[in-house]
């Protein structure tokens, strides 16, 4: 007969379960526009069903608690502060917009107030470096914290056209920085 597990191991196998799933489901919104299931997922992540359904019980959840936890870590970096300038977080996010295109293809399927709460979570962990790249007149002064809704609906547009389909990754990321440095009193910086 096997002894009975404590339920602090199982609490910390199931916070185990739940990163794994994050992180396996993350990568798979690296691979294309849409979504995995979440069967590929607990196939992927090693796990059952049943245990993938249990933490998340459909790709919406799903989808919000990665983009929760990409948001604490874009927190996390930002608070660094020497060690990751405004332009880099920018860019940070611009590549996940570019890179992670199901997650964001989830996300433009959710109603608009939650869109809109969702950009606004962003915006304010963008806030602190932000406010610093202003303070030391990195920033064009007529720039406000909330024209980077428009930066990140612009890069989106930018990735729904036909253009970036034809041509592709190179050009995308060109655009993107030709965006951000206008964002910018010295663009390139």
């Amino acid at each position: 007969m096997r002894p009975a597990r404590s339920s602090t191991s199982r609490r910390a196998d199931a916070r185990r379960n739940r990163e794994v799933i994050l992180r396996v489901a993350d990568e798979a919104y690296a691979e294309g526009s849409e979504v995995v299931a979440l069967d590929e997922i607990a196939r992927r992540a090693g796990l059952g069903r049943a245990t993938v359904y249990r933490h998340f019980p459909d790709r919406r959840s799903l989808g919000l608690a990665v983009a929760t936890e990409r948001l604490a870590w874009l927190g996390r970096v930002g608070a660094a502060g020497e060690e990751c300038s405004f332009r880099e977080l920018l860019l940070l996010v611009l590549s996940a917009q570019v890179e992670r295109r199901s997650l964001v293809n989830l996300f433009r399927s959710l109603p608009n107030r939650y869109q809109q709460q969702y950009a606004e979570a962003l915006i304010s962990v963008l806030k602190p470096a932000f406010e610093r790249a202003r303070d030391q007149g990195d920033l064009r002064p007529d720039i406000e914290l909330t024209d980077l809704v428009l930066v990140f609906e612009m890069v989106e547009a930018a990735l729904l056209a036909d253009f970036a389909c034809v041509h592709g990754d190179e050009s995308t990321h060109r655009l993107i920085n030709v965006i951000v440095d206008g964002l910018f009193a010295q663009p390139g910086a």
